[in-house]
């Protein structure tokens, strides 16, 4: 299972956007990342994203993929993936 992370540009705002429940803008976003699920915890990200950052600092976006063969991230990220990670994706 893959996670979609959102790596925001400025840190503070993920305690503020988890807390608030409010969509996240997209300027708030500096890339999309993806992690695989924790083991111990699933739905909840590993400790790091697919290109070897640490996801700690990053917000998840909570999106399942309507079926097979669909896209791993929400279409309106399409314009912020990370490529390491949308490779890893493609070839895992």
């Amino acid at each position: 299972m893959v996670i979609v992370l959102l790596e925001l540009t400025e840190p503070a705002d993920a305690r503020t956007i988890t807390a608030s429940g409010e969509p996240v803008e997209l300027s708030a976003v500096r890339q999309v990342h993806a992690a695989p699920s924790d083991p111990d915890v699933p739905g909840d990200p590993g400790p790091t994203t697919l290109c070897g950052r640490d996801s700690g600092a990053m917000l998840v976006e909570h999106w399942q993929p309507p079926g097979p063969g669909s896209r791993w991230y929400p279409p309106r990220w399409a314009g912020r993936v990370c490529p390491i990670c949308d490779g890893a994706v493609r070839s895992g």
